[in-house]
């Protein structure tokens, strides 16, 4: 029998075989979490999958904001104000179309229905905060307390990266001279 070099041509489709399916296991071990240290992979942290939380397929918002009013819908009039190292994003107002951005317009992006008139009764404002780092968030409606946070990026060590995090906010009364509005 005649040795062939590993590239013969008769060679050339079962290595390339093998490299595909050898590519396709490390992706699906990979996404399963088989590849991690500590951590056990699957959907654990505060991503969608992956090692320990990592984030896994599409791109998503730093950070993902649900805004809440206790007792009845958010105001009317809520408004979202957001500063990041690139500097201020347009301003969010909800009962105002002309301040409702995309993507491709703005880093600040609120899940409204841009086919219809403002909400009347909004039981939860999400919001989407498309930014690289360190962001203040500013949030203000009729009837409730100027709110003020600063959202700080989580650093995974297992992911070397930023992951994605979920804010819940909820508004507060406001109470002028000890009575609430």
């Amino acid at each position: 029998m005649v040795a062939r070099p590993p590239f013969a041509p008769g060679r050339v489709l079962p290595l390339s075989a093998l490299a595909a399916l050898s590519l396709a296991a490390l992706t699906t071990a990979a996404a399963m979490g088989a590849c991690d240290g500590a951590g056990g992979g699957g959907a654990g942290g505060s991503g969608t999958g992956g090692a320990g939380g990592c984030p896994v397929g599409p791109r998503e918002a730093m950070f993902t904001i649900t805004v809440r009013a206790p007792g009845g819908p958010v105001p009317s009039d809520t408004t979202v104000r957001v500063t990041w190292s690139a500097g201020e994003e347009p301003v969010f107002v909800l009962d105002d179309p002309t301040t409702w951005k995309t993507l491709d317009e703005a880093n600040l992006v609120c899940a409204v229905d841009r086919a219809k008139p403002p909400p009347e009764a909004l039981d939860a404002l999400v919001c989407e905060l498309w930014t690289a780092g360190v962001a203040r968030v500013e949030i203000s409606g009729t009837g409730h307390e100027d709110l003020e946070q600063t959202l700080t990026p989580v650093m995974s060590e297992v992911c070397e990266d930023f992951i994605p995090q979920k804010v819940d906010i909820e508004l507060v009364p406001a109470v002028d001279g000890g009575i609430e509005d």
